[in-house]
């Protein structure tokens, strides 16, 4: 019968556990982190032609900033981390036409469809129905989580 050192049992286990926190912290790390860069890089490495200027805040109380491809515009929010964006994210209702914080209240009637998609510390609002932009923002930043579902 063989014998096993508990100490090499537990170092043993210690080491898998460690090693399996952090790569759970790195994905997470990975998905928390994602910033306009990498978004500017990502929608560059489809083909895009933009121009990045700043805006006036809007009805999310942060930085916003206006991407202009040709004839359209992506609003990106940034936030300072994932959790503040979260938390804002929260307060749009599921059909991309609301907003309500408890202090504040907005009710909006787009132009067109709203699309609200998040990774990161980003919310990123594209109001059209352009499918090309919907599917690599889906593909960038995952679905929408608020605005009109065909």
């Amino acid at each position: 019968m063989l014998k096993f050192d508990h100490r090499i049992i537990a170092f043993i286990t210690a080491l898998f556990m460690i090693t399996v926190l952090v790569g759970c912290s790195r994905e997470n790390n990975s998905q928390n982190t994602f910033n306009i860069e990498q978004f500017e890089n990502a929608m560059k490495d489809r083909g895009y032609n933009f121009e990045i200027k700043d805006v006036q805040q809007d009805f999310l109380p942060t930085t916003r900033k206006r991407m202009k491809i040709d004839d359209k515009t992506i609003d990106i929010y940034l936030f300072s981390n994932d959790k503040k964006m979260e938390t804002e994210a929260s307060h749009i209702d599921s059909g991309g036409c609301g907003y309500n914080n408890d202090s504040k209240t907005v009710k909006v009637n787009w132009v067109s469809f709203p699309h609200f998609y998040k990774k990161g510390s980003l919310i990123v609002q594209y109001i059209g129905e352009d499918e090309k932009i919907m599917s690599d923002l889906n593909d960038i930043l995952g679905e929408q989580f608020a605005g009109y579902a065909p």
